[in-house]
């Protein structure tokens, strides 16, 4: 069976698709434009760490500051660029009996000092044979010979005699996005490949396992591990670890194996500190050169003691130093006094930064982690665990960043089809909350960084503006066909209050002056036998339609249609001939134009006016009203209409309707008193507009008049003798045949005299 949908449906369908493009259009090329993903960093990274728990600071790093509380305990002056050497040689030797695994220096020893000292601090460095010194890499700019400029980057040792006496020498330069601190290298590009100083300190940390990692690659691949172990020979470190390196990048199956390998529970090393190192190791020369920094929290998260406070502490307090790996640089607690600085996600309200030391000893502590073998895994842990968030950041692969961004766009779309505006802002928001709940959680735990800011930032409101914005829109397009189709029922006016004040149906009615508009078919009845319903429909129809016009063009709303008859109104708060004038200028308009109606069929129109007051509004009760007009104005009208049958007449208008009018032909035919009705009223035939009417008609005005005036004044043979000549020139004058058969009757005595000239009519 082939399912068949509406076109309505297949549009929506069409429209949803449409909308779930542009959202992931949207949320992809915010990442494809030049600065998108910083929208990431500078916002939704900064959220992340925020929200997060405070991190459990490593175990494995310990920081030594530099700084003014160690200068006052030293007795030294607050600018360590001046201390004897020997202080550091000192410290040196302290962490090393401490039993400190490596000690990194983030000094930069460039300038020669006092010679004995220097030979002191190179001795000191020697002895502990684990010691890291800072290089620094310098950028600077180059011309062109053709012009224009590019940047060249160099590194910069340290002195000779601290060079040869450390076990390596690195750099630690910071990338700035835009002046916010968030990465870090682990091998600079632009240095020859060279190790940053976090990345030495690991191999360091990790070097007394490394027989153990050269036996598992030798019973993977015995050929690959022997030549590897050759072509170390006699390598500085710097250049043992670019080596290894690119032998674990190249050998990508082979170090995948070893990696596995060191990953089962039942592996071929069983101490897992060790385990945990080289797993940490192997994850470095595989990963990115750039990584982003998982923060432990504000300065002096680490756990950091004094420069004097090492020097001058116990044995036994130092024990704390055993295995660690010890960072010293410039580390202030207090922003005046900071000299290596820079702006990160923790940066205080104070002005205290991070400093450079610091971000190094964080850096290391997230590349020394393990990381989680699967991106779910975190998912199955309490909501509500800390963690302690280790390793440093981990993007999901751009696939995976594709996909969310699709799977958001799609489902804000599919959303944005809920028949509710407020259920769809609810639940689209909730939809938010809770990925941004789950992206913060993950965050915690395993430091995985979902994206944020395009999801829940951008696609989120960016949908909830769009698709509010277009249910208004629909809303609108919704009311403007229902006012269109209720404007087929009542007045614009009547549908605008109506749509404000629904629940006030009585308070809509008023007071006000009208005139009413009465008309009939004639010949009705016999039209309906001859046609069948759906033909007779039709045609009444397009009689209507007809009638219509020119009701509305004059300015007067349709009140009722009932089979053949049609009532209109013109209505304001106070009296107004332009009413009177406008219903009828419509009148003669209708008259004309329903004579024309049906071609085939007689079907002549007749049309009653009467003016006065009404009550226009809605009358009704319970759960049904209908708008209309109310009062004797109504009623009289519909008699005056029926008046015609007997006058043989088309249009005829009271006193009421015509008094102080101008510009139309009309002729008096009396005063009559409506059936069932106390008061006579006057009533005229309206003939047309001057101008439109010939001598002729005139002249059978004026005839007509006399013989009127004769009638009144029981005159029957003058009044019989104007009918007739009325008649004869106008044998199809119907009022003049009215009045020849009424003076007939009363010049044989067969009907009463009319009081005061007035007419009582009667029911037939």
């Amino acid at each position: 069976m082939v399912r068949q949908f509406s076109p309505s449906i297949k549009s929506h369908r069409m429209l949803t698709f449409g909308f779930a493009l542009l959202l992931i259009a949207v949320g992809l090329l915010t990442y494809a434009v030049p600065g998108g993903f910083d929208l990431e960093e500078n916002v939704a990274l900064d959220f992340l760490f925020k929200q997060r728990p405070q991190a459990v600071p490593p175990n494995n790093v310990i920081l030594v500051s530099i700084d003014k509380t160690a200068a006052q305990q030293l007795g030294l002056a607050n600018d360590p660029s001046i201390w004897p050497r020997e202080l550091h040689a000192r410290l040196i030797d302290r962490l090393a009996a401490a039993g400190a695994e490596v000690i990194v220096f983030d000094v930069f020893f460039h300038q020669p000092k006092t010679s004995e000292h220097d030979a002191r601090l190179a001795q000191a460095m020697r002895e502990a044979g684990n010691v890291v010194i800072f290089a620094r890499l310098q950028r600077e700019k180059q011309t062109l010979e053709g012009g224009g400029e590019y940047n060249l980057e160099r590194l910069l040792l340290p002195l000779p005699i601290f060079q040869q006496a450390a076990v390596a020498s690195a750099p630690f330069a910071l990338p700035k996005v835009p002046i916010k601190v968030n990465q870090f290298w682990t091998f600079h590009t632009s240095a020859g490949g060279h190790p940053s100083m976090p990345t030495v300190a690991l191999e360091l940390y990790a070097v007394q396992d490394h027989a153990s990692l050269f036996k598992i690659l030798a019973g993977i691949a015995p050929q690959q591990a022997a030549a590897l172990q050759a072509s170390l020979g006699d390598l500085a470190q710097g250049e043992r670890i670019v080596q290894i390196r690119t032998f674990f990048k190249q050998q990508t199956a082979i170090t995948q194996t070893l990696l596995e390998t060191l990953r089962e529970p039942s592996g071929q090393i069983t101490d897992s500190e060790i385990n945990r190192r080289l797993q940490a190791l192997l994850t470095m020369y595989l990963g990115p050169e750039r990584r982003y920094l998982n923060f432990y929290g504000p300065p002096r998260s680490i756990p950091t003691w004094s420069y004097g406070e090492v020097l001058s502490a116990t044995a036994e307090q130092l024990v704390s130093f055993k295995d660690k790996v010890v960072f010293i640089g410039f580390s202030e607690e207090r922003q005046p006094e900071q000299k290596d600085n820079f702006y990160t996600v923790f940066s205080q309200t104070s002005g205290l930064d991070l400093s450079g030391v610091e971000i190094a000893a964080t850096a290391f502590a997230n590349l020394a982690a393990p990381r989680s073998t699967s991106i779910l895994a975190p998912l199955s842990t309490s909501f509500l665990a800390q963690r302690p968030a280790q390793q440093s950041l981990r993007l999901p692969d751009p696939i995976v960043y594709i996909a969310i961004i699709t799977s958001f766009g799609l489902l804000l779309a599919w959303l944005s089809r809920l028949p509710s505006t407020s259920v769809f802002v609810v639940v689209s928001m909730l939809t938010a909350g809770f990925y941004t709940l789950a992206s913060v959680q993950l965050f915690a735990s395993s430091a995985i960084w979902l994206p944020l800011f395009v999801p829940v930032l951008l696609q989120t409101p960016l949908a909830l503006f769009i698709g509010v914005l277009w249910r208004y829109r629909q809303l609108n397009r919704e009311r403007g066909r229902i006012r269109q189709a209720f404007g087929y029922y009542l007045p614009s006016h009547v549908v605008e209050n109506l749509a404000r004040s629904s629940q006030h149906l009585k308070a809509l009615s008023e007071r006000m002056f009208g005139v009413c508009m009465a008309t009939d078919a004639a010949q009705y009845t016999q039209l309906a036998e001859s046609l069948e319903p759906e033909e007779l429909s039709a045609r009444m129809n397009d009689y209507y339609e007809r009638l219509f016009k020119p009701v509305r063009a004059h300015g007067g709303i349709i009140s009722d249609v009932v089979g053949d008859a049609m009532l209109a109104i013109w209505s304001a708060h106070q009296e107004e001939s332009r009413l009177r004038r406008q219903a009828c200028e419509a009148a003669l308009a209708a008259l004309r134009i329903g004579q024309e109606s049906a071609p085939d069929v007689v079907l002549q129109t007749r049309i009653g006016l009467h003016a006065g007051e009404i009550m226009l509004g809605n009358i009704g009760a319970l759960d049904h009203y209908e708008y209309r007009a109310v009062g004797d104005i109504v009623n009289t009208a519909s008699r005056i209409e029926g008046l015609n049958k007997q006058l043989g007449t088309a249009l005829l208008v009271s006193d009421a309707v015509l008094t102080g009018l101008e510009g139309f032909v009309s002729r008096e035919l009396g005063t009559f008193r409506m059936v069932g009705k106390q008061k006579a009223i006057v009533i005229h035939e309206l003939l047309g507009r001057q101008g439109d009417c010939d001598q002729q008609q005139l002249h059978l005005c004026e005839c007509f008049a006399e013989g009127l005036r004769a009638y009144q004044s029981h005159d029957w043979q003058t009044a019989t003798d104007c009918f007739q000549q009325t008649f004869e020139f106008s044998p199809s004058d119907g009022p003049s045949r009215y009045y020849l058969e009424r003076c007939k009757l009363h010049a044989q005595k067969m009907l009463p005299l009319p009081q005061n000239g007035v007419i009582v009519m009667h029911k037939k």
